[in-house]
């Protein structure tokens, strides 16, 4: 995604909005083909000739949100795949320098004994691994590529053995070829020892496809939409008693009770509150500054600085339609939530 406007930058030095959650996007790259997720293609809303950000641009960045976000702020690198970056450990060390915590998502593919020992060079707090099935050929055919699951569950031991100061968890998504064994992946996660928390998401339209009003209705995606929405609820309904039981699940029961909302009825707002990700930090692999990318890109990072940009009038506008909005969107349910 391209940002084409002009920018007024206006700033507000007595007050602005303290930034709570910051995602850097390293790559768009990816190895696998996931069902749920089609960054594998052609990105269809970054405009040929855009440049890539550098590390020299993700160092100027973190020099600059140091200046507006609060002690131990949480930097999330992600992906597409974000160990396919040659980089990466040299930007996760330059931010631990700065202060903030460091965070990883990964589908774990690519991470050997070497890079494992990088991970703990590099002092990386967390690591988010993508884990939609304790059943190895489920998880595979929905990754697209097989072994992925095997790759999986050798990162855990080689990060426990290597990496042991990063804590990991398991990130999920809830659809229709993982509700049956849901319950099953959690209760594994809670077993091992090795494993810190998993997260839950659920089905969003597939990322890198064109915009569908009702998508889910779209037999393109009838494979992975929970049709049954008493069976999603049912599913749930347990996931809710084990996280009442002290289960190592990350969601709240709000944000639980919030899935089952929307199975029910994905074009209703499952939030009582307006959307809280006006205050999110997302920058595109080329630089665009988002909240929201459903909403207007705020500036690009190649040219403007970032606290300017996230302090700017401009930056105001898009926040208050943020607050307007009534989406069930992909960071608003998965990334963002708060009740």
């Amino acid at each position: 995604m391209e940002c084409s406007h002009e920018m007024n930058l206006n700033c507000a030095p007595e007050s602005y909005t303290v930034p709570t959650f910051c995602c850097f996007t390293l790559t768009d790259a990816c190895m696998l083909r996931c069902k749920m997720c089609q960054k594998w293609k052609e990105d269809i809303s970054i405009k040929p000739g855009c440049r890539n950000m550098e590390l020299d641009d993700w160092k100027k960045c973190a020099i600059s949100l140091r200046k507006i976000a609060p002690d131990d702020f949480i930097i999330n690198f992600g992906g597409g795949e974000v160990t396919l970056v040659p980089w990466l450990f040299d930007i996760i060390h330059f931010c631990k320098d700065l202060g903030f915590k460091t965070n990883i998502a990964t589908n774990a593919f690519l991470i050997d004994k070497a890079m494992a020992k990088k991970i703990a060079l590099s002092k990386l707090d967390y690591i988010n691994i993508s884990l939609d099935s304790f059943d190895e050929s489920t998880h595979d055919r929905l990754r697209g590529v097989k072994g992925v699951y095997s790759k999986v569950m050798e990162a855990i031991e080689l990060l426990d053995k290597y990496a042991s100061q990063t804590k990991i968890s398991i990130c999920s998504i809830i659809m229709k070829p993982t509700l049956t064994g849901m319950v099953e992946l959690i209760e594994w996660v809670q077993s091992n020892d090795k494993i810190d928390m998993i997260y839950l998401m659920v089905l969003m339209q597939p990322n890198n496809t064109a915009p569908q009003e009702q998508w889910w209705t779209n037999e393109e995606w009838d494979e992975l939409w929970p049709d049954d929405c008493d069976k999603a609820a049912k599913v749930l309904d347990n996931i809710i008693q084990l996280k009442q039981k002290g289960y190592k699940i990350c969601n709240p029961v709000e944000h639980l009770q919030a899935f089952k909302a929307y199975f029910r009825d994905p074009s209703k707002f499952v939030k009582k509150n307006a959307c809280h990700i006006d205050r999110a930090v997302h920058i595109s692999s080329v630089g665009d500054l988002f909240m929201c990318y459903q909403q207007e890109c705020v500036g690009n990072l190649h040219g403007e600085d970032l606290k300017e940009l996230w302090m700017s009038e401009f930056a105001s506008k898009v926040r208050n339609n943020i607050k307007k909005c009534q989406r069930n969107c992909h960071f608003l349910l998965n990334c963002n939530f708060e009740e």
